[in-house]
């Protein structure tokens, strides 16, 4: 079991990447596999995002700040706005 804060893609990404890569052998299709990660800054820390098409969802959320934590905007899962 592991306590951090770094996304599980980040460090499984050799073992998603050839899950990947397998299934795709499978199916026989040649589409990209990459996953775009990013940060939004908060007040008091940040958002973990990735990149779905043009949606960022909400992978995590590290801040100082306690109310964030209650934001539905900021729940795991939600689509966020990374203009905002």
């Amino acid at each position: 079991m592991l306590y951090t804060v770094v996304p599980l893609e980040r460090i499984y990404s050799y073992r998603t990447e050839s899950i990947l890569v397998n299934t795709h052998q499978k199916e026989e299709k040649n589409e990209p596999t990459d996953v775009e990660c990013g940060d939004i800054m908060l007040k008091h820390g940040k958002i973990s995002t990735r990149r779905m098409g043009d949606n960022f969802i909400v992978e995590g959320i590290n801040s100082t700040d306690m109310g964030d934590y209650l934001k539905k905007e900021y729940m795991p899962g939600a689509v966020i706005d990374p203009n905002r």
